[in-house]
């Protein structure tokens, strides 16, 4: 029952509850504390997977960027190397691969030189930036902007055999080359031209040569087929 009070007047009036004590006025407040802890809950949450969002972003780019970074390092391979095509020096070297699509590959070369004989000029470009080790280069011969010849140096092979004398001793000219990389590997170093329809390739070898120190040899194949030899220092 409400309290009755008497009043300047004379008269009784009823005293009116104050508002924090109403029900309503308490049920209202817990919707409004709850709508704000809502609304402050779902702001973090925003927050939140926005961060999430933006950090596997992040990761995903660092991913990329280290997966191109460990493809393309910017050496040249053996397999690039031995995909340059050569053209025959007599023919103007037509069909070997341009200069300038070997500076797309490969970059610009470290050292250039040119030289005129019989009225054939030849350009010899040198790049450096070779895999296998340090001193490992790459020299292209150039004749009107088409190879013709290609020489690979320094290359360093770790190879398990140890390839004496008497096997040097055992080779015969006839020898195809693919048959002897096949049996003792490739070559630390190699050289190969085309020149009036006879393509000569020379295979240097210094890694797994038995002998005094410094040991190596080296083969010739004139249109793949062993034509020569030379050795020092071998056992």
């Amino acid at each position: 029952m409400a309290k009755k009070v008497m009043g300047a007047d004379g008269k009784q009036h009823k005293v009116k509850k104050p508002v924090y004590k109403r029900i309503w006025f308490w049920v209202l407040v817990v919707i409004i504390i709850a709508a704000i802890g809502g609304a402050m809950g779902g702001g973090k949450d925003d927050k939140k997977d926005d961060s999430t969002a933006k950090s596997s972003q992040t990761s995903k780019k660092s991913a990329s960027s280290s997966a191109s970074s460990e493809k393309d390092d910017g050496k040249i391979t053996r397999a690039q190397f031995d995909a340059i095509k050569l053209g025959d020096l007599m023919q103007g070297a037509e069909g070997g691969a341009t200069l300038d699509q070997l500076k797309q590959e490969f970059g610009e070369p470290s050292s250039s030189s040119s030289n005129t004989t019989n009225g054939v000029k030849t350009d010899l470009l040198t790049w450096n930036n070779v895999e296998g080790g340090f001193g490992a280069g790459v020299i292209v011969s150039f004749t009107n902007n088409k190879a013709f010849s290609k020489n690979l140096t320094g290359f360093k092979l770790s190879r398990k055999q140890k390839i004496d004398l008497a096997t040097f001793n055992s080779w015969q000219n006839g020898m195809k080359y693919d048959d002897f990389t096949a049996k003792y590997g490739q070559p630390d170093y190699y050289d190969e031209s085309l020149i009036g329809g006879s393509k000569t390739v020379t295979a240097g070898y210094t890694s797994g040569v038995k002998g005094d120190f410094g040991a190596t040899f080296s083969v010739t194949f004139t249109n793949d087929a062993l034509s020569g030899k030379t050795q020092s220092a071998m056992k």
